[in-house]
């Protein structure tokens, strides 16, 4: 008999999904006001990159305590607290007089939409039967693609009509909504009982790691390694790990990195994340300036792959639920190691059209491998971790994607010019998607040996 999904449990999980959706669009909204906030606070382009280096930050140390808050307090607190924090930061961030205040206006973002992403996935899992797990997966994946590709486009219909005070203030109307579908449909569920203190040392010293090699990975672009900051992530999270084995306490529970098919599975997440985001910015940057297409049809180009990936995504993960994962990541790591071969051979050629077909088939693959990787590392794990899997898998694919958009950011000047730093990009990809076939081949050779 099909197991039902109780409506309450899906306005539960969609109230979480727009606040989450909201969090990624105005991350990429805020890329197309550079300009303009440049001029409206008087200060250079380096400040004003803060105000989406401010938001990675926040998004990124609060996804790594998101687990634990969960824990402590339950999902229906974390939601209300995350609906709140959001509204605050975007009115300060929309009625900001200076920089400053835009900028802990973009934090106190970051912290809402670093709460909302995991919750999305800790709802989905608790509150889904684990027959239709995978279509749920792969409509919170699908959340997770579509948005920041509307960023852009958002933040330009305002900054080009209303003003850039504009994109906050519209923003408004998503934790508006939000709340009026899961204020009586966000549940408490029976929160952990007798929970372990809190390890304040393993947050800090793991705040520190990222920090610290987010503010290195920015500095990249500048074409030389800060070593300083480089010593400090590395010792940072050594230190961090060697806290975490020995500790009793609550933080997070990194012993999940013992179980081979999650750790097999959520790398090749990571992966995809870095090249998604990477491609994303190198491609349109390859039209403009080296095929001189418009800077419209330039973004126009990655939107087809974009929706349609998008759209598979609860398909996917219906077959998923269907026939299981094996195929599924064999059959998309193909499609997405073939577009990339392709696009590698075929680079001095590329134009609009072969362009925004290669990114079609490219996304299609991604798409496929990634929902499918996603929902396969934490099915099956323990209810009581399944919240410390989610925030591992949501915080290291922000980091990979900023790591992904600097490095080819790296590419992107090479001193060849644009096409031959693409070309070299898709070869690194290609040979990217080679080891996650690998670790896919080691993932079903340790399941047939468990089913034997």
């Amino acid at each position: 008999m099909e197991e039902s999904i109780q409506l309450k449990n899906k306005l539960a999980i969609i109230s979480a999904a727009l606040l989450a959706a909201g969090g990624i669009m105005i991350e990429t909204a805020m890329n197309v006001t550079f300009p303009v906030l440049k001029n409206v606070f008087n200060t250079s382009l380096n400040n004003i990159q803060w105000v989406t280096t401010a938001y990675l930050l926040a998004v990124t140390v609060t996804m790594t305590i998101s687990s634990y808050l969960t824990k402590k307090y339950g999902v229906r607190k974390i939601w209300l607290s995350a609906n709140l924090i959001f509204i605050i930061g975007t009115l300060v961030a929309g009625l900001s007089p200076s920089f400053s205040i835009l900028l802990m206006g973009r934090v106190l973002e970051g912290i809402a939409a670093g709460l909302a992403m995991p919750l999305m996935f800790n709802l989905i899992l608790t509150q889904i039967p684990q027959s239709k797990i995978g279509v749920w997966m792969g409509i919170g994946a699908m959340v997770v693609s579509l948005a920041p590709s509307f960023g852009p486009t958002y933040g330009g219909i305002f900054i080009e009509s209303l003003g850039w005070r504009a994109i906050f203030f519209t923003l408004l109307i998503v934790p508006v909504v939000s709340l009026a579908m899961g204020w009586s449909s966000v549940r408490e569920k029976q929160r952990s009982k007798n929970l372990e203190p809190f390890d304040f040392w393993a947050f800090i010293l793991l705040s520190v790691a990222l920090i610290s090699g987010i503010l290195m990975i920015n500095q990249l672009e500048s074409g030389s390694i800060n070593i300083a900051l480089l010593g400090i992530t590395i010792v940072a999270f050594l230190a961090f790990i060697v806290v975490s084995i020995r500790s009793k306490k609550t933080f997070l529970n990194i012993r999940l990195f013992s179980s081979k098919s999650f750790t097999l599975l959520s790398i090749p997440v990571t992966l995809y994340m870095f090249a998604n985001l990477g491609l994303g910015l190198l491609l349109p940057n390859y039209l403009e300036s080296v095929t001189h297409t418009t800077s419209f049809l330039a973004g126009f180009s990655l939107l087809p792959g974009t929706l349609i990936g998008a759209v598979l995504s609860p398909l996917f993960g219906s077959l998923y639920d269907r026939i299981g994962s094996t195929k599924l990541l064999f059959i998309g790591n193909g499609i997405f190691a073939a577009s990339l071969l392709c696009m590698a051979l075929i680079t001095h050629e590329m134009n609009f059209v072969t362009v925004t077909l290669s990114y079609l088939v490219f996304t299609i693959g991604r798409s496929m491998a990634y929902s499918t990787s996603m929902t396969a590392s934490v099915d099956g794990i323990p209810v009581s971790l399944q919240s410390d899997a989610n925030a591992i898998l949501q915080g290291t694919q922000m980091f990979m994607g900023a790591v992904g958009t600097t490095v080819a950011a790296l590419f992107g000047s090479d001193q060849r010019g644009v096409e031959a730093g693409l070309q070299n990009f898709f070869w690194v990809l290609f040979v990217i998607s080679i080891l996650i076939f690998i670790m896919f081949i080691f993932r079903n050779e340790k399941n047939k040996k468990s089913e034997v």
